[in-house]
């Protein structure tokens, strides 16, 4: 079963997300009351009951939400699709640790297979498709505009996506835009003179 839900019609039946949500869960489960459910997924350590009585999913049952969402969509590119995507702009980032505001190196600026692998689903599922070549030069741009100071470099998973914004959807979208200036792309030798 695929579902989707556009929140334009949701928004003409006066409904929420979380109202629809709750009452297709209710629907779904007619033979059982839903409380049993809740006090099963409870039991099952998927979610939990703060004290005051609000009930709240583990990162990790998010996480899986998630991805249950991200593979059962048809035009969200799989795992194994991803794969050789994922190495090629790895690859672009530098392979070293970004600072901290202490300048102590924190982050790899290449992430992890994973995690950049499940941000390029959600940037698809979002976005909708760009062919792989198109996202391969926008980030191989975005590196290169920071040859000279990489302080405000994002790492490859933030570049992909981070609290629901994208750089490489904002390069994509500007990709015919002049590129000839890099970040620092003023020689200090040159103008001290």
């Amino acid at each position: 079963m695929n579902i989707s839900i556009d929140e334009k019609v949701l928004k003409a039946n006066n409904y929420t997300l979380g109202d629809f949500l709750i009452c297709f869960a209710i629907q779904v489960c007619k033979k059982r009351d839903i409380l049993q459910h809740i006090a099963e997924l409870k039991q099952k350590g998927k979610i939990f009951e703060s004290t005051i009585h609000h009930h709240y999913l583990y990162p990790k049952t998010e996480n899986e939400i998630d991805k249950i969402i991200l593979d059962s969509d048809k035009n969200v590119p799989k795992v194994i699709e991803l794969t050789a995507l994922v190495e090629k702009l790895q690859e672009l980032f530098p392979k070293e640790r970004k600072p901290d505001s202490n300048g102590v190196p924190k982050y790899a600026y290449r992430g992890n297979k994973r995690d950049v692998t499940e941000r390029l689903q959600k940037f698809f599922k979002l976005y909708g498709k760009y062919s792989y070549d198109d996202v391969l030069e926008c980030t191989r741009r975005y590196v290169e505009s920071f040859k000279y100071d990489k302080t405000y470099m994002k790492i490859l998973p933030y570049f992909i996506m981070k609290d629901g914004e994208s750089q490489l959807a904002t390069e994509l979208e500007n990709m015919d835009c002049d590129n000839t200036s890099t970040n620092n792309d003023l020689n200090y030798g040159e103008a001290l003179l």
